[in-house]
């Protein structure tokens, strides 16, 4: 989950920045930097490796459903 959290801090933060003003959207981004801190280390290596598995699968997916569809 903190990867998810970084991820949509850095987006929001981008976003802001580039419809706002950058002087918000920086330290959006800067902060949402911290979460790569959350949690302790078991944790974040069991949340990256259900993230990895995941993004697997799905990669999996979409090149199965390519192959049947097109």
């Amino acid at each position: 989950m903190h990867i998810l959290a970084m991820l949509a801090g850095m987006i929001i933060g981008l976003s802001i920045g580039t419809h706002v003003t950058w002087l918000l959207g920086i330290p959006i981004m800067l902060l949402s930097l911290l979460c790569l801190n959350i949690g302790s280390a078991a944790w974040r290596e069991r949340q990256e490796a259900f993230a990895l598995f995941f993004g697997l699968c799905c990669g999996a997916f979409i090149f199965v459903y390519n192959i049947i569809v097109g």
